[in-house]
């Protein structure tokens, strides 16, 4: 029974068909190519990548969000410091009234 097959083939003819139908597949395409589609066909579909996900402890938001989120709060805050700073030392245009001169002084100790 050493070789041959259980349901009554040979081996070697098995093995020899292969050898020339991947001679070729080869011949026909590129080894690149077909090497790429073996290793498909033998991984299977390719792994999805996990979510990744952060606990804040009341809510659990995708790390993406989470930054994002983070993200904008920061700028809006960078904004209104900015915003604040300008404000506060940008030169201002007060009216300042005139001294009162010799005539309104009289005017008032007349009344």
């Amino acid at each position: 029974m050493s070789g041959r097959d259980p349901w009554g083939g040979a081996l070697e003819i098995a093995a020899d068909e292969e050898d020339r139908s991947r001679n070729n597949l080869q011949q026909d395409y590129d080894k690149a190519a077909l090497d790429e589609t073996q290793q498909s066909w033998l991984l299977g579909p390719g792994e999805q990548k996990k979510k990744e996900y952060v606990d804040l402890g009341c809510l659990i938001v995708s790390k993406k969000v989470f930054k994002w989120s983070l993200g904008c709060i920061l700028a809006a805050g960078l904004l209104t410091v900015i915003i604040t700073l300008i404000l506060k030392f940008a030169p201002r245009h007060h009216n300042d009234h005139a001294p009162p001169d010799n005539y309104t002084l009289a005017l008032r100790k007349a009344c």
